[in-house]
């Protein structure tokens, strides 16, 4: 798969007492990151993202993620099926994996507000990757 990244700088509100980045914080940036790869892949039309739900949410803390130091977030595997695709993220600090995760995103149709065939030129935009 070709490699899709984003950087993000943590800011000092996402930390605990500790200076750790918080859980919900890095849910947030999962999403970001879901988000930014979307509209890489449609020309950053706003209107792609409403035709997609999130299904599924996994996230694996690996290791502590901190304050003061850029996160590069990486989409690392996009799995298509008919109606849905997978994505497998990675977060790291360094050279230091933090998180990893996947996420399910179901292609809706509007009108129906149920599940839809991922349209041909997205599928071969995920099939590139």
């Amino acid at each position: 798969m070709k490699e899709f990244a984003i950087t993000i700088t943590p800011r000092l509100y996402e930390t605990d007492a500790l200076g750790h980045i918080n859980n919900a914080t890095i849910a947030a940036w999962f999403e970001v990151v879901r988000v930014r790869f979307l509209e890489s892949l449609v020309d950053r039309d706003p209107g792609i993202l409403k035709q997609w739900i999130l299904a599924s949410v996994q996230i694996d803390f690996i290791g502590e993620t901190f304050y003061g130091v850029d996160v590069t977030a990486k989409i690392v595997e996009a799995t298509i099926g008919n109606t849905s695709f997978t994505l497998h993220t990675e977060m790291f600090q360094g050279d230091k994996q933090t998180v990893r995760g996947k996420a399910v995103l179901v292609h809706l149709d509007l009108a129906s507000k149920s599940p839809a065939r991922i349209p041909d030129d997205l599928r071969a935009k995920l099939a590139e990757l």
